[in-house]
């Protein structure tokens, strides 16, 4: 069996290459073309270290292996805190396991030769097409589990602790930041605070708890008679919306003594705010049963 050095180095130096390039795409790393270069290339030198002394087995040591990887990350992006060249390194390790599994499927598929020799592995015949599907597979790959993990600890951020006091009664809420949250009381111009039914039902009037227990919030006509003649009629709202998976909907709020959003040194309270009372679930995985506008953070 013939294997050309020079194609073998070009081979690990394109792949080492993109692999480097999009780990400084999904981390967001200051680098340049030129050190992702040299840190291919290193990647490339190694394997033909290991073809020409296949004898000196420390070479091929995981110790050596992961040494190497420091190396590469190290020379790639210079990270200077240990945290961020953590960081690197685990998306190093991501995107290459993730382009070895896709570039192993095209290569069967494609039926490319190869062997594996001291946890190394060599292919030849290798279409230069098979090379770049791999490629542009592994990368969407690595899109997709990267936005996945990235809109988990942006919602994560963006949940804060909510307590609501009306009248003797005390809610404690998890409620999510939403930039989409425009909702303003026609009356005072009050921002208004969106909270499901079941989560602050404990603290309403029973004649308001009626209306939501009954479903009949949609039906104006009636929820306007229970509410004017309430005595808490001077506390409720009635809140027009075009959201919610609705158009046109009204949605029944009350005044609050005070709102407190936040924990530890970070409360801020409020008490110019309305509570609109949503008949529904707004969170499919009860993260959150609140929704807040960024102008009461």
């Amino acid at each position: 069996m013939k294997i050309y050095i020079d194609i073998l180095i070009l081979e690990n130096i394109v792949i080492n290459y993109l692999i480097l390039l999009l780990t400084a795409r999904f981390t967001r790393s200051n680098t340049s073309h030129l050190r992702l270069f040299l840190a291919s290339l290193v990647g490339a030198l190694y394997v033909i270290v290991l073809l020409l002394f296949p004898d000196i087995e420390i070479y091929y040591s995981t110790a050596a292996k992961v040494a190497l990887s420091l190396l590469i990350v190290g020379i790639a992006f210079s990270p200077e805190r240990i945290i961020p060249f953590i960081k690197v390194l685990a998306v190093f390790y991501i995107s290459t396991f993730i382009f070895a599994g896709a570039a192993f499927a095209f290569f069967y598929f494609n039926q490319s030769g190869g062997f594996v020799r001291n946890g190394m592995v060599y292919i030849w015949n290798t279409r230069w097409t098979s090379l770049f599907f791999a490629i542009a597979t592994a990368g969407i790959i690595i899109k997709i589990f990267f936005d996945i993990i990235q809109q988990k600890l942006s919602k994560e951020k963006l949940l804060v602790p909510l307590k609501v006091a009306f009248e003797n009664g005390i809610i404690m809420l998890s409620a999510l930041i939403d930039t989409g949250n425009s909702l303003y009381d026609p009356l005072t111009d009050s921002p208004v605070v969106v909270v499901e039914f079941n989560a602050i039902k404990n603290i309403l009037p029973l004649e308001i708890q009626n209306i939501f227990d009954e479903s009949i919030e949609d039906d104006l006509a009636s929820v306007t008679q229970i509410v004017s003649s309430s005595k808490w009629l001077s506390r409720f709202r009635l809140i027009p919306f075009k959201s919610l998976g609705k158009e046109n909907g009204m949605l029944i709020g009350f005044k609050p003594d005070y709102i407190e959003v936040g924990e530890n040194t970070k409360i801020r309270g409020a008490r110019n705010v309305i509570i609109g009372i949503y008949n529904r679930a707004l969170s499919k995985n009860d993260n959150y049963n609140a929704l807040l506008g960024p102008e009461l953070i």
